[in-house]
């Protein structure tokens, strides 16, 4: 009888034990050290406003606004002023604040 107390007992404590073991972080790694996110690579079909708070494109594909965090007036203002589509590649830096790279396939200058 004492055996089979012992195996409950040894048994109890294995499957209680087990969770934490093996949520236990890796040797050598860094506790405090955020998790980095890749940044995403979008592809945004849709025209160039400007708006109180800066440019903003209003997409048709996504249908979404996106805010530009990196504009570059002497470009975009030709681009508001014709009111044209435009393909733009651009980098989400956080949710739907977009870092502008490519207008219809040409690399964008960033203002200095």
């Amino acid at each position: 009888m004492k055996k089979f107390i012992v195996v409950i007992a040894v048994l109890s404590l294995a499957l209680a034990a087990g969770p934490v073991l093996a949520q236990a972080p890796k040797a050598g790694a860094n506790e405090s050290a955020p998790a980095v996110a890749k940044p995403i690579t979008l592809t945004i079909t849709g025209k160039i406003v400007e708006g109180d708070q800066g440019y903003i494109i209003h997409g048709q594909r996504p249908p979404e606004l996106f805010t530009l965090l990196n504009p570059t007036p002497s470009v975009l203002d030709k681009l508001v002023k014709s009111g044209n589509t435009v393909t733009i590649e651009a980098v989400s830096v956080m949710g739907d604040n977009v870092n502008i790279k490519k207008i219809d396939g040409k690399p964008y200058e960033e203002a200095k």
